[in-house]
């Protein structure tokens, strides 16, 4: 079901209560769990945010903003030294372009991602850049949530600059990439 179990994801379970006597013990046994719960739970959540979004005007906000032709200064969130990082970092190292970047650490899944990228977005927003990247390495549908949250779209959303996402794989979308001035496949399309 691309479902990855962890902390702070609902499920729904079936399982049975049993008693153990001799330590007077009850206990749940479960003994299925079913994704599809989880999985529509998710889409519901994502699909209420993005008409949130849209009534206030922000999937096109960031859209709007002008495109530098060659956009040097770069500011790139997401985890430190990940796949992401160093696809992202290789491919620009490639470019004939003198690039800058500036990387703002930041959790991409996980209890602390929602926050930790609201408060990276945040900060990289705050320098002299002339675009920002967000990305993340492909995973589960769980492990992307945090993309999927009003806070991340819209820190992206509100952004002076450009931002392009690169989460996830091909066939991964999220609300970032409603929101983001351009969506590419993954984080070396985004550096590319």
């Amino acid at each position: 079901g691309n479902l990855r179990l962890e902390d702070g994801i609902e499920v729904r379970i079936r399982g049975r209560v049993d008693y153990y006597p001799p330590q007077g013990r009850v206990q749940f046994l479960m003994n299925a769990i079913d994704p599809r719960y989880t999985l529509g739970q998710l889409a519901a959540d994502r699909d209420r945010v993005l008409q949130v979004l849209a009534a206030e005007g922000l999937l096109e906000r960031n859209r709007s903003l002008e495109m530098p032709s060659v956009p040097l200064r770069i500011g790139l969130v997401t985890s430190d030294d990940s796949a992401a990082y160093n696809d992202v970092v290789e491919e620009l190292r490639r470019s004939p372009y003198a690039f800058r970047i500036h990387l703002v650490d930041a959790r991409v899944q996980g209890l602390d991602a929602e926050e930790s990228l609201v408060r990276a977005i945040t900060h990289v927003s705050t320098l002299s850049l002339d675009v920002i990247l967000v990305v993340r390495g492909g995973g589960a549908k769980t492990d992307l949530v945090a993309f999927d949250r009003e806070s991340v779209a819209r820190a992206i959303a509100m952004c002076s600059v450009p931002v392009l996402v690169g989460i996830g794989h091909e066939i991964d979308r999220s609300v970032v990439d409603e929101v983001a001035h351009a969506s590419l496949k993954t984080p070396t399309a985004c550096a590319a």
